[in-house]
């Protein structure tokens, strides 16, 4: 009979991240966090990449595609571009960057993000192009994020680059 299941599995891996890094959490460090062998971890999770993937999902399931009766492309957009970075602050040590190319949760949401443009009247190439920088925007935005959070000092390297606009993290995000 199973002894675990596949949300404590990820529940004790984001538990680890949230200490730590996503890409320091070992198949190990899990077992030990659960109290089991390690072996007993690959009954549930075939690797180490598929136990990131499904954090990531994780983390990115709460978060929402706005619907058209939220209002114009940009405020959905800006909404779900919220929601996507508040879901992935909540977990400091995970990085969108390395571990959602098979997220089926990060797919949903670029899929989501996709037809708010097509939505917002973009023609497909227009929308690609949008599509991609304002992914690359997140992604950039989740790392400096990350980078922040985990320093002990009391300003991050990026807010002090910006300072000379009068702008903090957030409000660049804005």
């Amino acid at each position: 009979p199973p002894s675990l299941s596949q949300d404590q599995i990820v529940e004790a891996a984001l538990r680890l991240t949230d200490a730590s890094f996503l890409e320091d959490v070992s198949m190990r460090a899990v077992a030990r966090e659960l109290g089991v062998p390690v072996m007993t971890i690959y009954n549930y999770v075939a690797s180490k990449e598929v136990l990131y993937e499904l954090v990531v999902d994780h983390v990115l399931c709460s978060v929402e595609v706005p619907s058209l009766e939220i209002g114009t492309w940009d405020e959905r957009m800006r909404q779900l571009q919220r929601a996507a970075r508040g879901a992935m602050r909540q977990h400091p040590g995970l990085s969108l960057s390395r571990h959602s190319g098979g997220s089926k949760e990060a797919i949903r949401l670029a899929e989501g993000a996709m037809s708010i443009l097509r939505d917002g009247g973009f023609a497909t190439a227009e929308a690609t192009r949008a599509f991609a920088t304002l992914f690359t925007f997140m992604l950039g935005q989740v790392e400096l994020d990350v980078l922040a959070d985990s320093a002990d000092q009391d300003e991050a390297i990026f807010e002090r680059v910006t300072t000379g606009i009068g702008l903090s993290r957030d409000q660049l995000f804005e």
